[in-house]
């Protein structure tokens, strides 16, 4: 088993690849703490820039490597003429197999804990609803009367929809401790906090029986594991016969791949609490910090939608239906409706099944 690779995909817009490596260059030339400062204010400059231009009509290589080549160019001038030399270099973060989910799992933690009640309760729910209606399908029948194991749950505000619409049980599994707490914590809300099971468990090795619920929930998570096709194993494991999966993971997603796979190579020697700090210094909410963490830190797998229904299909799910719609934000939505470069921008973009087991 190895380590998720984040690395550019040359084979995608060539022009736009190059410009992304002469950004790279530049910042693994900063190799001393120095540099950090610099290596987070253009990452993250260059992550917000995309949210512009990406809602522009026009085709978006060109600005992506005027974007890059700027950025490049105040990296290069720093570490011709100010940074370097003046403390100790940093090699690169390494994580091996055994410390890999403890990084993930700590990602997110102290931004769950400032997350307001709007965006846990009410956000999650009504986006949750919106998604499944605009795909033809009613959330509560869904839900109700289900067994629901939320499959990497966070901090629970997803397990916290589900139960609003109407399931009897949400087991909420996770590996981060400081989420599962948070989450509990939420309980005592609403009414229907008492249909709430938060447990500590690795997805790796569900600590669940045999078929023993009726629908899997895994939303975003599987592709920041070390193990995406022994999870999908695991999701067939515990469903009842004719239950439901629902999984929501990145296909390839085009020049937003790009963006964030050259970002994160960028900023992988930057202590990922000093990321955060940075963010939180600067006032970023946390709805969006969660979403700007999770694009610039946390380890990405990118598969393809032909690959993601094989590997269904191979552990026995049947009737795969893709969400191809979404809110508007969604980027599988602005694909599907054909927005102007949509498809160059973000690729596949999100895929997201309700899949049942044979």
């Amino acid at each position: 088993m190895s380590l998720p690779q984040v690395a550019p995909n040359p084979d995608r817009h060539a022009a736009a690849h190059d410009a992304a490596q002469r950004y790279l260059q530049a910042a693994g030339n900063l190799t001393d703490r120095s540099g950090w400062s610099l290596k987070m204010f253009t990452s993250l400059n260059l992550f917000l820039w995309h949210l512009d231009a990406f809602a522009s009509a026009d085709d978006p290589v060109p600005a992506f490597i005027t974007a890059f080549d700027s950025a490049t160019a105040l990296l290069k001038l720093a570490g011709d003429t100010v940074c370097g030399g003046h403390f100790p270099e940093v090699p690169p973060a390494t994580v091996d197999e055994s410390g890999f989910e403890n990084q993930v799992s700590g990602l997110f933690s102290d931004i769950w804990v400032s997350m307001t009640d709007d965006i846990y309760f009410d956000q999650s729910y009504d986006f949750t609803k919106q998604r499944f209606e605009k795909n033809g399908l009613d959330p509560e029948a869904f839900f109700a009367d289900k067994t629901v194991l939320d499959a990497g749950c966070g901090s629970g505000k997803f397990s916290a929809a589900i139960a609003r619409f109407g399931a009897k049980q949400v087991i909420g599994m996770d590996i981060g401790q400081k989420g599962l707490d948070f989450a509990r914590g939420q309980t005592g809300k609403v009414p229907y906090g008492d249909r709430l099971d938060y447990r500590f468990g690795s997805l790796l090795d569900i600590p669940l029986d045999d078929a023993s619920v009726d629908v899997v929930w895994s939303n975003g998570v599987i592709h920041h594991t070390l193990g995406y096709d022994q999870c999908v194993a695991e999701f067939a494991r515990v469903l009842k016969p004719g239950g439901q999966l629902f999984l929501y993971v990145n296909g390839r997603f085009g020049l937003f791949e790009l963006l964030l796979d050259t970002l994160r190579l960028a900023t992988a020697d930057v202590p990922k609490p000093l990321f955060q700090h940075f963010l939180s210094l600067l006032g970023v909410n946390s709805g969006r910090l969660y979403w700007i963490m999770d694009c610039l830190s946390a380890p990405y797998e990118w598969r393809s939608r032909a690959e993601l229904e094989q590997l269904l299909r191979r552990h026995g799910f049947t009737d795969l239906f893709q969400m191809t719609r979404g809110v508007a934000s969604d980027q599988i939505e602005q694909v599907t409706v054909g927005i102007p470069h949509a498809a160059t921008k973000y690729g596949e973009a999100q895929l997201k099944y309700i899949a049942t087991k044979a």
